[in-house]
């Protein structure tokens, strides 16, 4: 066992009050095998992915962050629905599964492979369709992709392992000892974030203002259960032949779509982008939200691309900022109840005053298209970020090879036009 990153637990704690798992999607060309030898291939593969022999065992109490555990994969992880069907129809499949959101202290992940589907994006015949169900605590988009990346390549074969059980009363001693241990990190971990805390409230004090959010739209109200996908699979030479990079081009084709979609092309509007960090990472969510101002002031499409692209950079620099370092350091010192306790208390009732993006936009190179299902070559890959009490629509950029996915993610709740606004976002991209 090993002990979570702090940013890592607050993932998971959050992920109870706000369900956060990933959901990323393979599209294949048609294998040489059935689905369900396909997944019984999938199975053995499992086993060779060390991400995907974890699950999450908490402390009693909280008293100390959660720990990784090792299991062993079991086949039920990897769940088959042979029924022919239309693209549309998985999309509204995985929509259902977004629902259903895993327990990860049972399973920190679980795939779903679907075939055969016709007229997939890009599909010349039936196509098949993997989603992996990944809990966020296990990784940021960039590593959840390594991790789906390593599944797809790993061998095919058995692999001898023994089975880690424990007689009950070693159940209780290793909780007794992550309870022991987390009681001794306690005052050490306080004095610190104490001492932490002050030093970045200095910083606050002496800093200027933070920027000021958006306000809300009607698109940043609470999204309800239900949710409706859509995706936009479109060359990379449709985007990147504007001489902008594809997260640019993206933004830049949002900032067109929204406004017309709200009707309102006289209001600031801005997007809330994840953003990955720099450096050694020290937890396997390695990234941070920020929010880009989508510039739609500028007529321009080429200088507004321009700017959007300054913003971006501006919000990568900003990673090195003193105050936010000192924030982020105070953070990763806070004893585990302090943080559960603080989370349990965020407000998710009260509509905020102001976003820190109307829209939220996650983007991930997903790398070289020689993935393959038993020779089903990759067609594309898609996400569905998660929506928030405060945010009903999201998108998803992935790219993979040539092609890159536009995905969006809302709610009939809050968008009962989402084909519009998709078309609008098509027009846009060039598609």
């Amino acid at each position: 066992m090993h002990r979570m990153a702090a940013a890592d637990a607050v993932s998971y704690w959050m992920s109870q009050r706000i369900p956060n798992d990933q959901f990323l999607v393979y599209c294949f060309a048609a294998p040489r095998s059935s689905v369900e030898d396909c997944a019984a291939q999938l199975r053995l593969r499992a086993a060779f992915v060390d991400d995907l022999c974890l699950r999450i065992r908490e402390v009693p109490g909280t008293a100390d962050r959660p720990y990784w555990e090792s299991v062993r994969p079991i086949d039920d992880q990897v769940r088959v629905d042979p029924s022919s069907r239309t693209w549309s129809s998985c999309l509204a499949q995985v929509a259902g599964l977004i629902s259903r959101p895993l327990d990860p202290t049972r399973e920190a992940w679980r795939a779903h492979l679907f075939g055969p589907v016709v007229d997939a994006p890009g599909a010349t015949g039936a196509a098949y369709v993997v989603v992996l169900q990944i809990c966020h605590a296990l990784g940021d988009g960039r590593r959840a992709s390594r991790i789906a990346r390593e599944w797809f390549t790993a061998p095919a074969i058995p692999r001898r392992r023994v089975a880690v059980t424990r007689a009950p009363d070693c159940e209780l001693l290793v909780d007794a000892g992550t309870v022991v241990g987390g009681m001794l990190r306690f005052p050490g971990e306080f004095v610190t974030t104490a001492r932490r805390g002050r030093r970045a409230a200095r910083l606050a004090s002496a800093s200027a203002p933070p920027t000021p959010g958006y306000a809300p739209t009607r698109l940043n109200t609470l999204p309800g259960p239900r949710r409706t996908l859509r995706v936009l699979v479109l060359d990379r030479d449709m985007l990147s032949g504007r001489a902008h990079p594809v997260t640019v081009a993206v933004l830049t084709a949002i900032s067109v779509a929204l406004p017309e979609y709200l009707g309102e092309t006289g209001r600031r509007l801005g997007v809330e982008l994840t953003i990955g960090r720099s450096g050694e990472p020290q937890a396997r969510n390695h990234f941070r939200n920020a929010g880009v101002d989508l510039r739609v002031d500028v007529d321009d499409l080429h200088e507004r691309a321009r700017l959007i692209g300054a913003e971006i950079a501006a919000a990568r620099a900003a990673e090195t900022d003193p105050l936010r370092v000192a924030q982020r350091r105070a953070s990763e010192s806070t004893p585990a109840i302090l943080t559960r306790w603080g989370i349990g208390t965020v407000d998710l009732e009260t509509p905020p005053e102001t976003v820190t993006g109307v829209t939220v936009v996650s983007s991930v190179d997903r790398g070289a298209a020689d993935l393959d299902l038993d020779g089903g070559e990759i067609l594309f890959t898609t996400g569905f970020p998660a929506l928030s009490t405060a945010q009903g629509l999201t998108h998803g950029v992935h790219g993979i090879g040539d092609r890159i996915a536009i995905s969006v993610t809302t709610s009939p709740d809050v968008m009962d036009d989402v084909d519009r606004y998709v078309r609008l976002l098509a027009r846009a991209s060039g598609g």
